[in-house]
């Protein structure tokens, strides 16, 4: 059986603080959106990053077979060469004692033998590259679902140990949203502090005078953010953001 084993890391941006008013608690009621705006963690780079890691793994496996189709071919040669070896015994055997009957039925044993040793070996090398194959597509999926848990927890340990990290997906969700004048910031109350303190970089995102304001929101999960302005709504959480990735490397693999 070949084992898989992934190792995914994933960087983070780490930024300044600095100081800001707080804007009065509001709490937030979420409503059903107008329009809703996909969100990816480094977008096409996240997700290329873990297929990057599948193909790896395939990559590893595949290795693994083709140098053990290379010991068993090894394995044949040093056979033949045992037969050739034995041959030559047998054709000396048989001349030196003059049985010619015998010569030739020892050698059609040897080649007889050969023959079913070389068969042997190639259904051997068949099952083998068919078991391979059929390994590895039927691992992709799950290759792709535990890079992506794998993903999920670093992630998430990112965030516990590190605020600016969550200051960084909100950027990136921002972005998204930079033309507008009035912007809505509703986030699990850990990070709420964090991004009053950052509003100041939050607003330099912007192409124009914008007006922030941030709710903390106990109702959200740790990581959970929801981003309002007069034209609708964007769920701009992590496990929202990390499921749209998995939900397209999905379809990824149905198309291959």
């Amino acid at each position: 059986m070949i084992l898989l084993s992934n190792v995914i890391k994933a960087p983070f941006t780490t930024t300044s603080h600095g100081s800001k008013k707080v804007i009065e608690v509001k709490h937030y009621f979420p409503q059903p959106a107008a329009s809703a705006v996909s969100q990816e963690i480094d977008g096409h780079a996240h997700a290329q990053f873990i297929i990057e890691q599948a193909k790896e793994e395939a990559k590893l496996m595949k290795q693994e077979a083709e140098q053990y189709c290379q010991s068993l071919k090894e394995n044949i040669w040093q056979e033949k060469e045992n037969w050739l070896a034995e041959k030559q015994r047998l054709m000396a055997a048989a001349q030196q004692e003059g049985y010619e009957a015998g010569y030739s039925q020892g050698k059609n044993e040897a080649l007889h033998a050969f023959q079913e040793l070389m068969k042997e070996a190639r259904n051997i090398v068949q099952t083998t590259n068919q078991q391979f194959y059929e390994q590895i597509e039927s691992s992709k999926e799950t290759i792709l679902l535990i890079g992506l848990k794998v993903a999920e927890r670093i992630l998430g340990e990112k965030l516990a140990e590190n605020h600016d990290s969550f200051l960084h997906l909100v950027q990136r969700a921002i972005k998204e949203v930079r033309e507008q004048s009035e912007v809505k910031l509703y986030v699990h109350p850990l990070h709420y502090q964090t991004l009053v303190q950052q509003k100041d970089e939050l607003r330099a995102i912007f192409s124009q005078p914008v007006d922030i304001f941030i709710y903390p929101d106990e109702r959200l999960a740790e990581g959970g953010c929801m981003i309002e302005t007069p034209f609708g709504r964007i769920d701009a959480s992590v496990d929202t953001q990390l499921q749209q990735i998995k939900q397209k490397l999905l379809k990824w693999l149905e198309e291959e």
